[in-house]
């Protein structure tokens, strides 16, 4: 969008008495921001007083010109509303941002993204889970969306970059402030990788109000909301009932029995959430499906374990329990297996964890 029309919308941000169904009324009428400020005081007070008084009264414009500089320069884009860039699926909320300062390349409208989020303080347990669960997700082409916050968030993050998938960070500050400050080489990762987003403008402090805010964002962005590890009050309930809200599928990782940091997640589960253990449960839950790419060759009969994994299988779906039975992995190096052969083609997967092979 051109800067000389960014600078309204960015003005639009910093008004008194600016809220969601006023801006949206106002913009219907006057069909652009740079209208709304070039329209009289009296033609607008017809539509909202407080937005007119506020438009009417702005004085801000330094401020706009020295972001629209600090943004170009940390090379951040400024994404509106009216903008055919801005996120379908966000501008879907009865209360989507404004506008959006992205850093790094947001994904296309078309590909379907997931919020991956949990406790700060996390088990080694929720860690696993919540690294496992988003490169599952990345490498099947699912967009993995969290807060970069320290803990499941991080984790997620860096399970999407390490299967070369695409993640989206939101952050709670300004998006050019790493914060958690140790999260810098992640920051950086994303912005080189993924995307950084935020709602509020450049230098914007990490305060607990912001957060909230944040978390909506998170939850707008998504088809639906997995969380790994949370006790009852925390910030990953939050986006999950926010998802509620939206209409968005609640997922949520099974915890251990009396564990603080699971009381939340277990409680999600006892309300309805959708019960997953893996990425191929999301998948399923959504009504994802993962169609891998074609073989360039003939098919060459695997060896050692995944040959195992291959003479449990046959034409029909057969239940991961019996594969276990079959082949003496435990559950999760069966499950390990059967995720790298999907990914090869050597393997489909049906609902309810259910395994036969591609050919």
């Amino acid at each position: 969008m051109d800067t000389n029309v960014l600078k309204y919308w960015l003005a639009l941000t910093r008004v008194k008495g600016l809220s969601l169904p006023a801006f949206k009324e106002t913009l219907e009428k006057f069909g652009s921001a740079e209208a709304m400020f070039s329209a009289s005081r009296n033609t607008m007070a017809a539509f909202s007083g407080p937005l007119a008084e506020g438009i009417a009264t702005f004085d801000g414009w330094g401020w706009v010109d020295k972001e629209l500089e600090e943004a170009a320069r940390i090379g951040a884009r400024v994404i509106t509303f009216a903008d055919p860039l801005y996120p379908a699926q966000l501008r879907e909320i009865n209360d989507p941002p404004v506008l959006l300062y992205v850093k790094g390349r947001m994904p296309d409208n078309a590909a379907p993204a997931v919020a991956v989020v949990g406790t700060r303080h996390p088990t080694h347990y929720g860690l696993r889970m919540a690294e496992t669960i988003a490169r599952g997700l990345g490498a099947m082409g699912v967009t993995v969306v969290s807060g970069m916050a320290r803990g499941c968030d991080a984790a997620a993050h860096k399970g999407a970059l390490d299967a070369s998938g695409s993640t989206i960070a939101v952050l709670g500050t300004g998006v050019d402030v790493v914060y958690p400050p140790e999260n810098e080489k992640l920051y950086g990762q994303i912005a080189e990788h993924g995307a950084l987003v935020a709602e509020l403008p450049l230098a914007s402090a990490p305060m607990p109000y912001n957060f909230p805010r944040r978390n909506r964002i998170i939850s707008g962005l998504v088809a639906g909301v997995v969380v790994i590890e949370a006790p009852l009050r925390s910030g990953a309930l939050q986006t999950a009932r926010l998802a509620l809200d939206y209409n968005r599928e609640v997922m949520a990782v099974p915890g251990h029995a009396g564990s603080i940091k699971s009381l939340g997640t277990n409680k999600l589960l006892k309300d309805g959430a959708i019960f997953v253990e893996s990425a191929e449960d999301v998948m399923a839950a959504l009504s994802l499906e993962f169609i891998p790419a074609e073989p360039s060759g003939p098919v060459v009969e695997p060896a050692g374990d995944e040959a195992r994994i291959l003479h449990a299988l046959g034409t029909e779906a057969v239940y991961i329990d019996s594969i276990v039975s079959k082949t003496g992995f435990d559950v999760a190096k069966a499950s390990a297996l059967l995720l790298e052969m999907e990914l090869k083609g050597l393997v489909k997967q049906r609902p309810g964890k259910c395994f036969l092979k591609s050919w």
